[in-house]
């Protein structure tokens, strides 16, 4: 059976990490912005550690009330500084561990801005040159507003969401957003098998990808992630 990478948003104070990280590849560690501090951070490292688990930075607009989810207008320097600060606590503690980040991610608004906001996606990319880090983006968006010939775009498609028929994201608002285990399950199969997803309202959309995304904060993570290990084998 086909597989690709399965990541996991952690470090959040879900209170789920350790049942997640063995039935997973990737572990996108929250580094301060949204959530997280050096205390997660660490523990989360160890666990990725002592499970064979890549690391990646989940940085976000520095954020914590709004846990990351609110587009912020903040001067380009100011976020730049915020960003590699968060980057910079992560890999010190993994390097204290023995181990080095594997990407960046960004999480939340500061993720959705890179296709809106050409100044905040100069900044995002700047930032992963600087690491010399593949960057994990959404698959099916298209191009970035800005060149990042010098930077590895890894796509990325989400187990535990919901599509539109235009391959955006149907909004955390809207009913059915937020998939459960068994459409999670359907979705990746469909992935995996077909490099298809099946959008809201039975379309069904191409998509390429390098990494499947599972939301650690869903409240049915752990489930979710036992039926994808279902239909996609860890690697």
């Amino acid at each position: 059976m086909n597989s690709l990478p399965l990541n996991c948003d952690l470090g959040e104070g879900c209170g789920n990490d350790t049942e997640l990280m063995p039935m997973i590849d990737q572990a996108s560690v929250a580094c301060g912005g949204h959530a997280g501090d050096s205390h997660s951070m660490r523990a989360c490292v160890v666990l990725a550690r002592d499970h064979g688990v890549a690391v990646g930075a989940h940085p976000a607009y520095p954020d914590t009330q709004g846990f990351g989810r609110r587009s912020l207008e903040i001067a380009p320097d100011a976020l730049a500084s915020s960003l590699a600060r968060q980057v910079d606590s992560l890999a010190n503690i993994a390097e204290a561990e023995g181990i080095a980040l594997a990407y960046i991610k960004p999480h939340g608004a500061l993720y959705h801005d890179l296709w809106s906001k050409p100044a905040v996606c100069e900044v995002v990319v700047s930032l992963a040159a600087q690491w010399r880090l593949p960057l994990v983006v959404q698959a099916g968006r298209g191009a970035l507003p800005v060149t990042a010939d010098t930077v590895e775009l890894l796509g990325e498609v989400f187990a535990d969401r919901a599509y539109a028929a235009d391959g955006s994201l149907l909004a955390r608002s809207q009913p059915g957003a937020v998939l459960g285990a068994p459409a999670a399950a359907r979705q990746v199969n469909s992935l995996v098998v077909s490099s298809q997803l099946v959008a809201a309202g039975g379309s069904r959309l191409s998509m390429s990808a390098n990494t499947v995304c599972l939301h650690g904060d869903n409240p049915q993570a752990v489930e979710v992630a036992r039926a994808i290990r279902r239909v996609m084998p860890k690697l």
